[in-house]
């Protein structure tokens, strides 16, 4: 396990200066008036893939150790400090349920932390030890918070994205041949659960799992299919090898990037600029390789925080930055809640509103709602060949009858 421990012997006058810069909109103000308990630290741990198929998304972990981290350093939640360690799963659901098991028996943790997928399969330990799990993931099947009342999804269902993505293309793309790649797993069911209630049905719906490098292959159905718009929510290195390949044979067919990998680190870098020029995204957080964000305020506060508490991490994988802005709202629902106990800290978590988070697009902020999840806000972007640009007015997923 990887532990990430802070200092006993912080300065004084080093903790009121970090209070003073750390306060505001950022939710690390160290004198929270409602949170109460017996002190003792608050026990947060994770299981992200450190290692195999998905190793891009484990980084995520050190963008929640750098935003914990901070809030120690001012002080902690009500005094009591976050006591964070992340564990390898490798993105097996067999390691990740043991590791879930751990946490709860032998670590007593408050809040679970989990990534992807597998999730779906490794919710029933932390339910039946009624052990808050927070889920780094976007899969309809997380929004079931009935059956598993301590399990809430953090992102959004990448179904309602994927009825944003179906809506436009109904709307906008007459005579459209809908082609779609994804992983080999529930987060594919998903979109296209999401494409489907806009009245889209692939013609190739193409499932590969994650790390496939070689995709000769699926274009070559894609492009005998005549697909002319491809929805592509794939992962490193296959996201990237699709899009130069599609380049390279000049095959151009309009394209949708699901948000999760529509970024510099995972698709415009590996792909190469050129090759992504006029694809679209409906995207909900901020990229911090994206030129158009490069001032924005709250990327500016993550820069510094990374470089003070996690400076061998890469701050500029969104995954990092999704770390960190998972690591803001579980902050923000702790401060709100009246007690550390993960009953206590799910009913906060639920009653979120209009809660600012660094992650977060302009103009939108976290609500929960009835199906646990806080982020309901998109805004479609467009590739220009240097920046991610926002195209059109943000959308509120349960505003347009999509989410709810």
């Amino acid at each position: 396990m990887l532990r990430f421990t802070n200092s006993k012997a912080i300065a004084v006058a080093a903790v009121a200066a970090l209070t003073v810069v750390l306060s505001g909109c950022s939710g690390r103000s160290a004198s929270p008036a409602s949170t109460t308990g017996d002190g003792g630290d608050i026990v947060i741990r994770a299981s992200y893939p450190l290692s195999g198929p998905l190793v891009s998304a484990g980084v995520s972990a050190s963008g929640a150790k750098a935003y914990f981290d901070a809030v120690n350093a001012a002080g902690g939640i009500n005094g009591r400090k976050i006591d964070f360690a992340a564990a390898d799963d490798a993105f097996d659901p067999a390691r990740m349920v043991s590791n879930n098991r751990q946490f709860a028996e032998r670590d007593k943790a408050t809040i679970v932390i989990n990534f992807g997928g597998i999730t779906v399969a490794a919710r029933p330990p932390l339910n039946a030890a009624h052990v808050a799990q927070i889920v780094q993931g976007g899969e309809k099947e997380l929004s079931d918070v009935q059956t598993f009342p301590y399990t809430r999804a953090f992102v959004p269902d990448i179904a309602w994205e994927g009825e944003l993505q179906g809506r436009y293309i109904a709307k906008n793309i007459p005579h459209a041949v809908v082609g779609f790649v994804g992983f080999n797993n529930a987060l594919a069911d998903s979109q296209l659960a999401g494409l489907a209630a806009a009245g889209i049905t692939p013609v190739k719906a193409l499932r590969i799992p994650p790390g496939q490098g070689d995709v000769t292959s699926q274009v070559t159905e894609l492009k005998a299919a005549g697909v002319n718009v491809l929805v592509v929510t794939q992962g490193p290195p296959t996201i990237g090898a699709l899009l130069s390949y599609l380049g390279e044979i000049k095959y151009k067919p309009t394209l949708f990037i699901g948000s999760p990998y529509a970024d510099f680190a995972s698709t415009v870098t590996p792909a190469g600029a050129q090759n992504v020029v006029g694809a679209l995204s409906y995207q909900w957080f901020k990229d911090p390789q994206n030129p158009a964000v490069s001032a924005d305020e709250a990327l500016v506060q993550y820069r510094k925080d990374m470089v003070q508490y996690a400076p061998d991490a890469d701050a500029t994988q969104t995954f990092t930055l999704t770390g960190y802005g998972l690591a803001a709202a579980i902050v923000s629902a702790l401060r709100a809640a009246p007690e550390v106990s993960s009953d206590s800290f799910l009913a906060a978590w639920d009653a979120l509103s209009h809660t600012e988070n660094p992650l977060l697009i302009d103009q939108a902020a976290l609500t929960g709602e009835k199906d646990g999840r806080l982020v309901h806000q998109y805004q479609l972007h467009e590739f220009d060949g240097k920046s991610w640009v926002a195209r059109g007015p943000v959308v509120d997923v349960s505003q347009a009858g999509i989410a709810g």
